[in-house]
């Protein structure tokens, strides 16, 4: 964009994404998306690290593949499009990710990035925010193999007031073999712990856990794990809703979620498990 280049700077043969300076004023929750173009030539992301401050509730950088963003900065209030690949998220706490060795991100010459910013002002005064993410490349993305992301949970909750330990579960089939190499769990203000078990063979052992989650500090937690693509995953969410309202799915910190992100290798098309 038309600033600065954020600190840390981009690394040697790398890329920084990066938002102008946007004023959020008191209590306003927006989304902002910023366009981007990658190399021209291919290359394999093997380290993204997000550059973040107060005031930004998470980011997530995507590329586009069969239509196009405006070019520059706009408004955008959906999380994400069809027409939006997934190339790496990151919450209130988390702040990198990094490929395993002989693994990377496939991106193609030239592709066009979205940087999404969810931007909530909790204070009684304007903030000038700036956000971005510096991006790793191998610029030998052939040698490597391809690492993508899926994802599993649920978008129909609604949890009642005043429940205790209110819980939702989501159950998918792995359905193809895969690496598990770094996870990311989201929920909002609510969410008190998220627990993931895998089964396999009819024996049921626990893959992950947080607890307790914590809202301003949401990992990218790395993981070694490897899934069969007979292996059932189970997502189960646990929210404390302290409020007298019901509280349902939505895109506000106000409402909830309850998403399980995997990044993974081997990778050939995007898919995920959301009801």
């Amino acid at each position: 964009m038309g600033e600065p280049p954020l600190d840390p700077a981009p690394p040697d043969g790398g890329q920084q994404v990066a938002s102008d300076t946007f004023t959020v004023a008191p209590s306003q929750e927006i989304y902002m998306c910023y366009t981007f173009t990658s190399p021209a030539d291919a290359v394999a992301i093997t380290r993204a690290e997000s550059i973040s401050m107060l005031g930004v509730h998470h980011l997530a950088l995507f590329q586009t593949f069969s239509q196009k963003e405006p070019e520059g900065a706009h408004e955008c209030d959906t999380p994400i499009k069809l027409t939006w690949l997934p190339v790496f998220v990151s919450g209130t706490g988390s702040k990198d990710l990094s490929m395993p060795s002989g693994v990377g991100m496939m991106i193609s010459p030239n592709t066009q990035y979205v940087l999404q910013l969810h931007m909530l002002n909790t204070t009684d005064n304007a903030v000038d925010i700036r956000a971005g993410v510096n991006l790793t490349y191998d610029h030998n993305p052939t040698a490597l193999q391809a690492a993508g992301i899926w994802a599993a949970g649920r978008m129909d909750m609604d949890i009642p007031p005043n429940a205790i330990d209110y819980q939702v579960s989501e159950q998918c089939t792995a359905g193809r073999d895969r690496h598990v190499f770094a996870v990311f769990p989201h929920m909002h203000k609510l969410g008190t712990k998220m627990d993931v078990t895998v089964t396999k063979a009819g024996v049921t052992t626990p893959f992950y856990s947080i607890d307790p989650y914590e809202f301003g500090n949401q990992p990218i937690a790395p993981l070694d794990a490897p899934l069969s693509a007979t292996d059932s995953i189970e997502v189960t969410c646990h929210w404390d809703n302290t409020t007298a309202a019901d509280v349902t799915y939505g895109e506000s910190t106000n409402n909830e979620m309850c998403y399980f992100v995997t990044f993974y290798y081997p990778y050939d098309h995007l898919d995920g498990c959301i009801n």
